[in-house]
């Protein structure tokens, strides 16, 4: 009679979770860091390179340098998908050797589970390697993001469509970190194809932080109002910057504070350049009104606070004007864009009066904001992330 030789049993492994986030936006940091805080060091690893991982290692975290993919490209209040193109053809060029710089950190750090966020060669990476893989990301339609009038940008936008539903299909789960639907802000970024929808689960706003956790900051004293304008760094949102320096001697009644590392020279009275700041929650809590970009990153902790803001999308980023849109239609902001600053630039003053005299724009973000409570993102992507890192290591 043939013996069956009893089953090894493999060695225990201790589950690790490896993040690899893109640096190109404050959102990717922000939500490795909600997640970080959920774990143990010794339970995760975040690989990051430029101000993401100096973000990351400023938390003291568990951290690793890795390649950039690609970088944003834009002027005058402009995302330039052309330019874009251009600028990262070398980084495509590199992937495999990405791919094999990200299989590497997993293998020398005996990764469980992998989540990525932003980036490309930790999906293929894991892919090749068996590990499980979680795409974290607010967007999974991307060819919208490729419709321009150069028929260079529509070429590859198809063809990057293409690629981006590969990566997709690479993964195990696309984890979307937003409100549950009619409520979600990045809706219109999500593809509506069923093999794409059928692995997307929503975890609710995830930031590094609870609304009560956050410390409000001392208010300008003499002021009826303090408005907050997050800018960051890039230099396409000047004009953007310009209108608000143009409009603020209109609201001496209001303290208006600039985030942001754009130069600026002679500040009228009311307007104090805090420069750039690693976390903007205390000032965004204290605010009557924030004006910021699009950002998604940026809209969850503007909801999960409950403060109002006025909106300006940088052109040409369907992302943004679609984040915008559906700030709006939830009731918390109003959208301008640059277009409308050009043609009348007394429309951001208009805009700021409105919201600052209208309570209901102030009354629906309170809203957003406890529904952001109940769902407790942070906690429930934990739960999601332990038990994929424990799949492998279990037998």
């Amino acid at each position: 009679m043939l013996q069956l030789g009893k089953k090894r049993l493999s060695p225990v492994r201790a589950p690790k979770i490896y993040l690899s986030i893109s640096s190109e936006g404050y959102g990717h940091s922000s939500r490795a860091l909600a997640i970080a805080k959920e774990f143990a060091d010794s339970e995760i690893l975040i690989g990051s390179y430029g101000y993401a991982l100096d973000r990351v290692r400023r938390a003291g975290l568990n951290s690793v340098s890795i390649s950039q993919e690609y970088k944003l490209m834009g002027a005058q209040g402009s995302f330039d998908v052309g330019k874009t193109i251009i600028k990262n053809q070398s980084s495509l060029l590199a992937l495999n050797q990405m791919v094999a710089e990200e299989r590497d950190i997993m293998l020398a750090n005996d990764v469980t589970l992998v989540v990525a966020d932003g980036r490309i060669a930790p999906v293929i990476a894991a892919s090749r390697l068996g590990i499980p893989c979680l795409v974290l990301t607010n967007q999974s339609d991307f060819y919208p993001f490729f419709q321009h009038d150069s028929a260079l940008v529509k070429l590859f936008g198809k063809s990057f469509e293409w690629w981006m539903r590969s990566w997709i299909s690479h993964a195990d789960e696309i984890l979307i970190p937003d409100f549950y639907p009619p409520d979600t802000v990045c809706l219109m970024n999500l593809s509506p194809a069923f093999h794409v929808k059928k692995r997307t689960r929503f975890l609710g706003p995830l930031v590094p932080w609870r609304r009560e956790e956050v410390a409000v900051i001392e208010r300008p004293e003499g002021y009826d109002a303090y408005v907050v304008v997050s800018l960051g760094g890039h230099t396409y949102r000047e004009p953007l910057l310009k209108a608000v320096l143009d409009v603020a001697p209109l609201f001496p009644h209001v303290y208006f504070d600039l985030l942001t590392s754009l130069p600026t020279l002679q500040l009228p009275s009311n307007v104090f350049r805090r420069g750039h700041v690693q976390d903007a929650s205390p000032m965004f809590k204290a605010a009557d009104l924030v004006i910021t970009q699009a950002g998604h990153s940026t809209a969850m902790e503007l909801l999960t606070l409950g403060t109002p803001a006025v909106i300006v999308p940088d052109m040409f980023q369907s992302e943004q004007i679609n984040n915008a849109e559906r700030m709006v239609s939830l009731g918390a902001a109003l959208q301008i864009t640059y277009d409308h600053l050009r043609a009348n630039p007394s429309v951001l003053a208009k805009s700021i009066d409105t919201v600052l005299r209208t309570a209901r724009f102030k009354r629906h973000a309170e809203q957003m904001a406890q529904k952001s409570a109940n769902l407790n993102g942070k906690a429930y992507a934990a739960k999601i992330l332990t038990e994929y890192s424990h799949r492998l290591v279990v037998y």
